[in-house]
């Protein structure tokens, strides 16, 4: 059984150091550009090097997040940045952006680059080509399930699967809602965490009877019970998600799957009764195993509350004044955090004072009466919930603290008469210095020198990150040296194995590469449908036209809309591909959708080395950025892009395994229920009355979509793409007429 690699999320320096102390194997962090967390305390180049210095010290490995889409004026900045990182001796890139990474690898070919989760890599054929091109890891969806797992750990590259913390309830990489509607974009690091806002399921008859407002908001992965089973699936390493999170909360996750990698790799059962209470009072939405073990509606979701729920502790017996009293079902301790889950709005508190048969006491127990001081209107019957627990915080912090985590070393010194004294030390890794005294050893006048007395200066690391496993020493009988010599060759030694510890070697990067692009210009329309119905308001010989069920009895003319998850093989024909895996085994004509997050000139030219004819930018891009991307594709490579401009349509927010239809009306396992292709047409809600229609598609998947269809008014040279969903026959009619007719004027201008 290989070891799985531990890996934690790093915030702050703060929470690096609770990882480490608590026994990962690697971490991950963000520097103050390109990573995912725009909002986390990442690090600056300062902090960045001493985080390097600090967990290479204790044989962490260190991966920094640039798994951002970046536009073309960061290009340049972005790989500087990355250059310095290299120089700095950082163990891998989590790369999102496909232009960045070309970038990377042709110009760094011994830097380990990852592929973040962002970047839609879910089934085998964009694992084996990223495999080809060069990635040494991919980051697998959180939609993954098991089964998927055990296939993908067989194909020769690494895979990391996030095994705890927070759930996006889009693929992610592939949620747009937060950038559209509140300009904050989630391939951009800034997700405003619209999944953990209310919504409503509608109809045309009206709004659905449902358990809970919060219909998009997931519950936390937790798979610490399944540490066996994924361990024995192979997986190269196990995620924990939270760089958001405070230090706490990063020490007791690596702390708990630190202990349940062990006892698996030791063949004993891991059997922590308190584990599970103790995660949930750090931070928990309520607990899923995820779509990993095919968790469904109310096991995946939490829609009552978005937030930490806490842990039950007791109930409202009554309020009198601003003193609540609470009968208690576990323990409650003085500035702990506490919620009162009241019926109109939560109401929460620290407990100040805390009151036990009418004394302030900073501790009562389970079956106690007990009162605290909190403003508001809470019930009678409320339920408690504790959301911080002071003793445990305490605790965790003061185990990070004592720096107990240690790197075993082995020592052997020699001490010969008239010799210096000789001191190698060696660690488990394989590095081993030796350092001589400047005096030489002596025949003893009095009271000569023995092995313990000098084992026992060697011993002394403790303000030192070593631990001596093993010590020999080969010494005359009747000789002594002074323990001031042994001391200051023991701190040299173990000063120079650090050193040694934390140096990488430098490194020199290629000359930066240029593709040599050939391009086959077009101008012709695009027209992507959802249903065969519509082909009746297309005119084939004015356009090209892709649908999304193909069919064996369609016209020739028509190509194939690839899905956005991509589970089987493309027909020979000519096809829209939204995912990277359609490059493994290039078709006779690809046309890349705006769902490959293309937002700069290197990852345009990289898809159109790679026989893509056509290339629909991010929607992302606005037309400033379009036209940055533009200019500097047709400076680096003599000629105009082959883009698609998207003109009209409605844009496709989320894509989601999970389907708040099925959850708001049946709430089971069946899979294929078909409630969305009923007579109703469904819809969710916001706060603000926008409606976004939801689109269920053959093979199960929920597609959010935008509220109001996009129509572009820009002027370009470039063809056209127009996507239809549930326009009726008419309105595809009356829209391609109109966007002949502007076609028209463009030419006529």
């Amino acid at each position: 059984m290989n070891k799985v690699e531990l890996l934690a999320p790093a915030g702050s320096m703060d929470a690096l150091q609770a990882a480490i102390q608590n026994g990962c194997d690697a971490v991950y962090l963000g520097g103050v550009m390109f990573g995912a967390r725009a909002y986390a305390n990442n690090f600056n180049d300062e902090e960045m090097i001493q985080a390097l210095q600090y967990a290479h010290g204790y044989g962490v490995k260190v991966y920094v997040t640039m798994n951002t889409l970046l536009f073309e004026h960061e290009m340049e900045p972005a790989f500087r940045y990355a250059e310095f990182l290299y120089q700095q001796g950082v163990d891998a890139l989590i790369i999102q952006d496909l232009g960045l990474f070309d970038l990377l690898h042709q110009s760094f070919p011994d830097l380990e680059l990852h592929a973040s989760t962002q970047m839609h890599i879910h089934n085998e054929a964009s694992i084996l080509f990223m495999k080809e091109a060069g990635m040494k890891r991919i980051v697998l969806p959180r939609e993954t399930s098991i089964e998927e797992i055990q296939r993908y750990t067989k194909l020769g590259i690494e895979t990391e699967v996030f095994v705890q913390g927070a759930l996006c309830v889009s693929y992610s990489g592939q949620c747009l809602i937060s950038a559209k509607k509140l300009a904050r974009s989630g391939n951009r690091g800034e997700c405003a965490q619209m999944c953990r806002m209310k919504y409503r399921l509608a109809n045309e008859n009206g709004y659905i009877q449902q358990c809970g407002e919060y219909l998009l908001s997931p519950k936390d992965l937790n798979t610490l019970h399944h540490v066996p089973e994924l361990m024995d699936a192979g997986i190269t390493s196990f995620k924990i998600e939270g760089r958001m999170k405070r230090p706490q909360y990063v020490a007791l996750m690596c702390q708990m799957y630190r202990k349940a990698i062990d006892a698996h790799m030791q063949g004993n059962p891991f059997n922590d009764l308190t584990a599970l209470e103790d995660m949930q009072k750090i931070f928990n939405r309520g607990f899923t195993n995820g779509h990993i073990f095919h968790e469904k509606g109310s096991r995946l979701i939490n829609a009552t509350r978005p937030n930490h729920v806490g842990v039950v502790i007791g109930t409202v017996q009554k309020k009198k004044g601003r003193r609540v009293t609470i009968q208690l079902s576990k323990p409650l301790n003085q500035h702990d955090g506490i919620r009162f889950l009241c019926p109109k709005e939560d109401v929460g508190c620290m407990v100040n004072k805390l009151y036990v048969h009418g004394l302030l006491q900073n501790h009562a127990d389970v079956n106690d009466s007990v009162e605290v001081e909190v403003d508001g209107y809470i019930p009678n019957n409320t339920v408690v919930v504790k959301t911080s627990d002071t003793h445990q915080l305490e605790s965790i912090q003061t185990y990070v603290q004592k720096k107990l985590r240690k790197v075993k070393v082995f020592m052997q010194a020699q001490i010969k008469c008239q010799k210096e004294f000789c001191l190698i030390v060696r660690d488990m890794d394989g590095h081993q210095v030796g350092v001589k005294s400047d005096v030489c050893a002596e025949k003893a006048v009095k009271t000569p020198l023995d092995k313990e007395r000098i084992q026992a200066q060697l011993s002394k690391c403790k303000d030192t990150i070593f631990e001596i496993d093993q010590c020999k020493i080969d010494m005359e009988d009747g000789i002594t040296i002074p323990i001031k010599t042994i001391n200051e060759v023991r701190r040299n030694a173990l000063q120079k194995l650090y050193e040694k510890r934390i140096a990488r070697l430098p490194k020199q990067s290629k000359q930066i590469y240029k593709r040599n692009i050939e391009i086959h210009p077009s101008d012709e329309t695009i027209v992507w449908l959802h249903h065969h119905s519509q082909l009746n308001a297309i005119n084939l010989d004015e356009c090209n036209c892709f649908i999304d069920d193909l069919t064996e009895q369609d016209d020739i003319r028509i190509g194939y809309a690839g899905k956005r998850v991509m589970k089987q093989a493309y027909p020979n024909k000519p096809c829209l591909i939204s995912e990277i895996g359609a490059l493994y085994q290039p078709n006779t004509k690809m046309i890349a959708t705006q769902y490959l997050n293309v937002t700069n000139s290197y990852a345009a030219a990289y898809l159109f080395d790679h026989h893509v004819s056509q290339i629909m930018l991010s929607t992302e891009c606005d037309e400033q950025k379009t036209k940055e991307l533009k200019e500097a594709f047709y400076n680096r490579y003599g000629c105009r892009g082959n883009f698609l401009d998207f003109v009209y349509g409605r844009e496709e927010l989320m894509i989601m395994e999970y389907c708040p239809i099925n959850y708001c009306e049946k709430d089971n396992d069946k899979v294929r229920c078909s409630l969305c292709k009923g007579k109703h047409r469904y819809y969710l809600e916001d706060v603000h009355q926008r409606r976004y229609p939801l689109y269920g598609d053959e093979d199960c998947r929920m597609h959010l979509l935008s509220d109001q269809p996009y129509v572009s008014h820009k002027q370009s040279a470039d063809a056209k793409c127009l996507v239809f969903f549930d326009e009726t026959n008419d309105e595809i009619k009356d829209i391609m007429k109109k966007m002949r007719l502007d076609k028209k004027q463009e030419m006529d201008g």
